[in-house]
């Protein structure tokens, strides 16, 4: 009997007819896709050439479409990125929204393989909004499994499970005994448990997927799930096995011409070889994998390895072998996450935008406060030290990060007098757990004249101690290392101003011998923080102006105003709309220019607080209930919270807070009236209901501005100020 591929093949010599023969090979690239990319990439390029010729926009977006998903299999990630874009012009003139989320998806799959995670997430998110709205059941489970992919590689391996299983619930609820298959699903799960620590779960899943695969004949995919399941077995230490697997599935990317797929397997060779202690051969896979991933613009990648290199030419010595790597990991990852740029020193992780979880938009909003709050910190406040909290926020931060990079026990942060002579340690951990604060006089533990002072204070050098014993022979200060349970020291100075103003002491509970390689990275760490540092006292009388600190603050809120409408908050634009409208009217006013700086921060934020409200409130689909009210009434209050402690917006408040006060004062949540509601809310209410009445929502298309000046000329005096009614229309030319 013959197989299907050899029915269409044989349809397609037959048929010449354009739209009955564009259908068999779209048909046609689905069967080769699970056996030849490259037979499938002809496919496709015939059907764009049919398509072109008769004039079949569908077609010719789909083409493209399907040309961008076989250039992200090859490894073709800049090819891939434009027939993307040509696709989405074409699916957008035509309307076809399902087209539109077929192509974010792949955009989303392009956009991670160089490394843009944000703007994967985002197209990601897309493609699940339009699914969700047309009910594409499959669709959403494809895009849940992406979400959960690009998750496991941002490192929120619980919120990769938390899609991962919801992909495959709604991917089993579908399926039926159609025997659709889709292998991304299954693997994105697997993958979410794998980076848990949850190998059984995932062996699991790999060894049905890859029975099943087998049977199939599906080699592309089947190539893709040897290779996982190679890395399960690699982190249950069954080194032979997962060779064997990897080896295998190596064989069938060559054949199938899946570039991406040789580039993971040789990385996962180069980890077995690795955990082999086969250095050499580590470095081989290594290196050809790097020299692939370099060829096909696979970033992401390609840092990764610059990593992995970098630690095996420690490992067998070779320290400027190992620092090139390092420094060109360092070059890749920072361009790569520029919002992440100085996670070394953090210890921060960007929570990226999702529609679906208010909880994890609450999250993000208080990451972009961190983060600028620490920055500020960092310029600001770290050489004059205004608050001793303030001070051990950041040290917090720091010592989190020492634990990491160099895999200590314990670390500490001992913050220096002027004179030097006392020492203060105001941070330090044992894994996750806090060490307690002391203050002690320097000069009582240890002579001015010890080598280990010297060197940290006079020569301003990472100084290490092997055997504490040996090198200590005062009985307080061994009594502080026996307390601490450490026996070998690393001391790295940070110099602030020409000056040893910190130090950081990363311990460990077994004894160590340093090299000259871990002196050298000790020295690099403590040579960044100290710039970092440095770059705060240079920048500190800068950033005290106030059109320094006003950009700064600015950039903030222009990033929660957007947080807002990622999440749906907000319509897009809503928020710039509705603030320089409000400064228009603001200036017909005759406001000064400093109130209307205010005014613009306060219409920006002026749903802030909706960041307060629980999901299930802020996204129910129909008529909230009387209780609901109550609490979605809430989020002025919310908001007033949220930024009060931020004294350079307290001025700005009055928007964000009184918004939802009426004239005749039935509003709330403070029930004011007439001209007891701050003049900045009773300019923007007029506004922020002139912009969502023009607007259209998903339950009613946006009114005519006739209707719209209409129905606000009807609540003068009622909800709005009679004189911002009168002043808006005047600028509205009505």
């Amino acid at each position: 009997m013959p197989t299907k591929l050899e029915i269409l093949l044989s349809q397609l010599q037959e048929q010449i007819e354009p739209m009955r023969r564009l259908h068999l090979l779209n048909e046609l690239i689905e069967e080769y896709a699970d056996i030849d990319y490259l037979k499938a990439f002809e496919a496709a390029e015939e059907m764009y050439q049919v398509a072109v010729k008769h004039n079949l926009d569908h077609f010719i977006a789909q083409a493209l479409n399907q040309k961008a998903w076989l250039h992200v299999n090859f490894g073709n990630v800049q090819e891939s990125l434009a027939f993307v874009s040509q696709s989405r012009v074409f699916y957008a003139r035509l309307g076809d929204e399902k087209g539109l989320a077929k192509t974010s998806l792949h955009a989303s799959a392009v956009l991670r393989r160089l490394g843009d995670y944000p703007s994967a997430l985002e197209e990601a998110l897309t493609a699940l909004d339009i699914y969700q709205i047309h009910g594409d059941r499959q669709g959403i489970a494809e895009t849940m499994a992406r979400l959960s992919f690009l998750y496991v590689h941002l490192g929120d391996y619980e919120q990769a499970e938390i899609y991962g299983l919801k992909a495959d619930s709604e991917f089993e609820s579908i399926k039926g005994t159609d025997e659709i298959y889709k292998f991304s699903i299954p693997n994105s799960l697997a993958m979410a448990y794998f980076h848990q620590g949850k190998y059984i779960e995932a062996l699991n899943i790999y060894l049905r997927e890859v029975g099943f695969l087998r049977k199939q004949k599906n080699k592309s995919d089947l190539g893709i799930a040897l290779n996982n399941l190679g890395t399960v077995l690699l982190g249950l230490d069954r080194l032979a096995e997962a060779e064997e697997l990897v080896v295998e599935a190596l064989m069938l990317d060559v054949e199938t011409n899946h570039r991406y797929g040789e580039i993971n397997c040789l990385f996962t060779l180069g980890e077995i070889a690795e955990k082999k202690k086969d250095y050499e051969g580590a470095i081989s896979y290594y290196s050809q994998s790097l020299e692939k991933a370099v060829a096909n613009h696979v970033e992401q990648i390609v840092y990764e390895l610059h990593d992995r290199l970098a630690v095996v030419y420690e490992y067998m010595g070779q320290i400027n072998m190992a620092f090139d790597h390092l420094k060109k990991y360092r070059e890749i990852r920072e361009s790569l996450f520029k919002a992440e740029t100085l996670n070394r020193i953090h210890g921060l992780r960007m929570l990226h935008e999702t529609r679906q979880a208010m909880d994890e938009a609450r999250r993000n909003a208080e990451v972009v406060t961190q983060r600028n709050h620490e920055i500020d910190l960092l310029k600001r406040t770290l050489v004059v030290m205004p608050t001793i909290s303030e001070r051990r926020e950041i040290l917090d931060i720091v010592c989190k990060e020492l634990l990491i990079v160099l895999k200590s026990t314990i670390s500490v942060a001992a913050v220096l007098s002027d004179e030097q002579t006392r020492a203060v340690i105001e941070a330090g951990f044992r894994g996750d757990v806090r060490l307690d604060l002391i203050d002690f006089n320097v000069g009582e533990l240890i002579a001015r004249d010890a080598p280990l002072v010297v060197g940290l204070l006079d020569e301003k050098q990472v100084v290490a101690i092997n055997d504490a014993v040996v090198s200590f022979d005062d009985a307080d200060l061994l009594n502080v290392f026996r307390e601490l349970d450490v026996v070998s020291l690393l001391f790295l100075p940070i110099v602030i101003r020409k000056r040893t103003a910190i130090i950081l002491v990363a311990g460990f509970a077994a004894m160590r011998e340093f090299n000259n390689t871990d002196i050298t990275l000790a020295t690099a760490l403590a040579a960044s923080l100290s710039q970092i540092f440095e770059n705060a006292s240079l920048y500190q009388d800068l950033l005290s102006t106030h059109e320094t600190l006003s950009e700064a603050y600015d950039a903030t809120i222009e990033g929660w105003a957007k947080i807002l409408e990622l999440h749906d908050l907000e319509a897009e634009g809503h928020a710039r709309r509705v603030a320089d409208q409000t400064v228009n009217l603001a200036r017909v006013f005759g406001l000064s220019e400093e109130e209307i700086i205010h005014i613009r921060r306060g219409a920006l934020l002026h749903d802030i607080g909706k960041l307060g409200v629980p999901d299930q409130i802020i996204l129910k689909p129909g008529s909230l209930t009387e209780e609901e009210w109550v609490i979605m009434h809430k989020h002025p209050q919310y908001a007033y919270e949220m930024l009060v402690s931020i004294e350079h917006l307290k001025p700005a408040l009055d928007i964000p807070y009184y918004h939802h006060e009426k004239w005749d004062g039935s509003g709330y949540p403070k029930g004011l009236k007439g001209e007891q509601i701050p003049l900045a809310a009773r300019l923007f209410a007029v506004i922020d209901v002139w912009d969502a009445l023009r607007s259209d929502r998903p339950y009613r298309k946006g009114w005519s501005d006739g209707e719209v000046y209409e129905y606000i000329r009807s609540l003068s005096g009622k909800q709005f100020d009679p004189k911002a009614v009168e002043y808006f229309l005047t600028m509205m030319g009505q």
